[in-house]
């Protein structure tokens, strides 16, 4: 479990958005025709994360939203192997062949929101898929400080009879009629940015489920949908199928996702996520 790791690169993320300019440019549009922004504080993400894992252990798929540029890695130290939380709660571990462990990482998440200074919709995802099934997650807000963490096999039900759906501010698509559809009239919809502040908003119980109906790409799923699977929750399409993590599969998913489908996980201290403040 990366924990630490995701705090010190979002140490980063955070001076950059503190810099002058994140040096802003735009990878092109989205499907939808939404700019597709990209910054320092991604690629710096991106690059710590990535080289960090991989230094750490060598043979690792590691699948990034972000692609590597001709950089000296050698001032980047290698992912620490031990958290001091995470091993007061999973005491033992899980020998894996290394053919089998995708890992997912999304360096910024929320970019858009992040170029607007709109703080709260954005975070850091790494996900580590065993055989294609989110096992482990982590999801890190950096403004706030708070990070989620779950390995697959812990931890819910609903908060009230009004259905709580969170759904994306910049594409929400058709999802608003297909929330209303599945829940009923009495469905609230929130509009946010950014996948893991809607998925975290599911696990932290402010909303009972984030539906997607555009294209969206798995590093933007896998993280959270790991630490939904800790808490028994549930992420998959809305024809109810799993997603699946391998590397041989499509890094895109076309059409509706649902994350954490209905009922809501409702807290207690049994099923609340793991969390840590810096």
């Amino acid at each position: 479990m990366r924990v630490n790791m995701v705090k010190n690169i979002l140490l980063q993320v955070y001076a950059i958005r503190e810099a002058v300019s994140l040096h802003e440019k735009s990878k092109g549009k989205t499907k939808e025709g939404a700019n597709d922004p990209v910054t320092d504080g991604d690629i710096q993400s991106h690059l710590t994360m990535y080289y960090s894992l991989k230094k750490a252990f060598p043979s690792l798929e590691i699948i990034s939203e972000e692609h590597s540029v001709s950089v000296d890695t050698s001032k980047i130290p290698p992912a620490s192997t031990h958290n001091l939380e995470v091993i007061s709660v999973i005491t033992d571990d899980i020998v894996v062949p290394a053919q089998d462990i995708q890992v997912w990482i999304d360096p910024l998440d929320a970019t858009q929101e992040y170029t607007e200074n709109l703080r709260e919709y954005v975070t850091t995802m790494v996900c580590v898929a065993v055989k294609g099934h989110a096992t482990i997650g982590v999801i890190h807000k950096p403004f706030s400080k708070f990070t989620a963490w779950g390995w697959a096999g812990k931890g819910g039900g609903p908060k009230d009879e009004i259905a709580h759906i969170i759904v994306s501010r910049s594409h929400a698509g058709e999802v608003e009629s297909v929330a209303k559809a599945a829940f009923g009239d009495k469905t609230q919809v929130i509009h946010a940015g950014g996948a893991g502040y809607k998925t975290l908003a599911v696990i932290q119980g402010d909303a009972d489920a984030y539906v997607h109906v555009t294209l969206i790409k798995k590093w933007d799923l896998c993280a959270g949908n790991a630490v939904l699977n800790a808490l028994h929750g549930n992420m998959t399409t809305l024809s109810g199928q799993s997603i699946d993590y391998s590397s041989n599969e499509r890094k895109k998913i076309e059409g509706r996702v649902g994350h954490a489908a209905w009922p809501q996980i409702l807290f207690t201290k049994t099923t609340r996520p793991q969390k840590e403040y810096l």
